[in-house]
């Protein structure tokens, strides 16, 4: 027999928490033990009592302190008080811009309210078996998000990082040989192949772009 799955729900309109309480209470295999509709009440309970999986709706709209809680945050809260507990963020936005944030902090997964074959229990039950849940349409998001940060990344040696700051230092081509230990023709072909990479007009808009990119950071120096 399966281990029956206590579960918490965070939405701030009713009509959702009702809705949700009322399809998993057909459920043998999970128990509905609390049902918010504020954070304030969500907090206040969790010092009583954690859930195995906690439902929390993305886009909240109520206040604490007078300062507006996004599930963002009530999740990066939680989970530093309750790291025990598994999060199932519910939202409607698919943007990777969106779930990326949630997947940096430890939400084990997020569904989409707009999802076609809606199976919450599903979702819930495969993140506690296999600690993570993301609806068909986020994973292709997440795919796409990868493929084109991957497109995006410049791929560049050692050495070329090497001379990515010599030049940012302001380095002569003669000057970085001589720290790197190589001849001036050399650091000259490593620059040309560092402008070719970066698609740069020029040096200074090679360290642009360097910058720009995190390749290079302002106020790092290299000892020689």
């Amino acid at each position: 027999m399966n281990q029956v799955i206590t579960v918490s729900i965070l939405d701030d309109h009713k009509v959702v928490t009702d809705g949700l309480r009322s399809v998993l209470n057909l459920r043998s295999d999970i128990q509905v033990t609390d049902v918010s509709n504020t954070v304030d009440s969500l907090m206040a309970q969790l010092v009583d009592r954690q859930p195995d999986v906690l439902i929390l709706d993305y886009s909240l709209s109520s206040t604490v302190v007078g300062e507006t809680r996004t599930g963002l945050t009530v999740a990066e809260d939680v989970l530093s008080k309750y790291p025990h507990v598994k999060i199932l963020m519910l939202s409607m936005h698919e943007s990777a811009d969106v779930i990326v944030p949630c997947i940096e902090i430890g939400v084990h997964g997020y569904m989409l309210k707009s999802e076609r074959d809606f199976d919450i229990a599903g979702a819930i039950r495969q993140v506690m078996e296999n600690g993570a849940y993301f609806s068909p349409e986020i994973a292709t998001q997440l795919a796409l998000s990868i493929q084109r940060y991957k497109q995006d990344q410049i791929d560049i040696t050692d050495r070329e990082l090497e001379i990515l700051e010599a030049l940012f230092q302001g380095c002569t081509a003669k000057e970085a040989g001589i720290r790197l230990g190589i001849s001036p023709k050399t650091v000259e072909s490593h620059r040309k192949n560092l402008m070719e990479k970066f698609q740069a007009k020029n040096v200074t808009h090679l360290i642009y772009l360097a910058l720009h990119q995190g390749y290079l950071q302002v106020g790092e120096k290299k000892t020689t």
